[in-house]
């Protein structure tokens, strides 16, 4: 057996373990919150040890981050960043509203628990806001400054507020306030969500 197939069958078995620890993650958050996302509960779940936990993500923060990254994966949250890129801004701008409306709608309730964690978590706030929060007001920027830029933005908005706009607007709060509690379906929220964020447009 040559050096190279063992350290790729070892790799591949690094691999599989990883995705079975992850796995446990998810079903654990699924079952009891995010307090039940605990170093010995995930181990109990997925059939290894503590140490093995500990040697793939160091610590439950590390082991939190690699599960918001894994479920958002899942879920192609790398469709917001491609609506978010087309040429045509003004597109691009309602596009994004929507990708990031359907995206929330696809992770469904377990992926909706990863997000809502940060309000009851410590552990939870820090990951989220590093994996999420700041990278979606990262993109909201790039693509405000786009508007601007291209001279699509309202006169009536300043590039803050627009960010500070459509951070409410691509919120999960927003979306749930459409969908769990309004009763509207994905597609009518998502159209919903658009509209609002036309406001931000300059007018034609």
């Amino acid at each position: 057996m040559s050096r190279r197939y063992r350290l790729g069958r070892r790799e591949e078995t690094v691999q599989q373990t990883r995705e079975q620890i992850l796995r446990a993650a998810a079903d654990r958050l699924g079952e009891s919150g995010i307090r039940g996302v605990t170093i010995e509960a995930v181990a109990r779940e997925a059939g290894v040890s503590r140490v093995t936990v500990y040697d793939h993500f160091q610590h439950k923060t590390g082991l939190l981050e690699a599960l918001a990254w894994w479920t958002f994966e899942q879920h192609d949250i790398d469709r917001i960043r491609r609506a978010r890129l087309q040429p045509n801004v003004r597109a691009a701008l309602a596009d994004f509203v929507r990708e990031n409306a359907r995206f929330f709608q696809s992770v469904g309730s377990q992926g909706r628990a990863v997000l809502n964690a940060a309000r009851t978590d410590p552990d939870a706030a820090t990951v989220i806001e590093a994996t999420y929060f700041s990278a979606r007001r990262a993109a909201i920027r790039e693509l405000v400054d786009r508007l601007d830029h291209e001279e699509e933005l309202s006169p009536t908005w300043s590039p803050e507020r627009a960010v500070d706009a459509l951070m409410v607007i691509t919120s999960l709060e927003g979306f749930e306030t459409l969908t769990e509690h309004g009763r509207l379906g994905i597609d009518d929220a998502a159209e919903v969500l658009a509209h609002m964020a036309s406001v931000l447009l300059r007018s034609r």
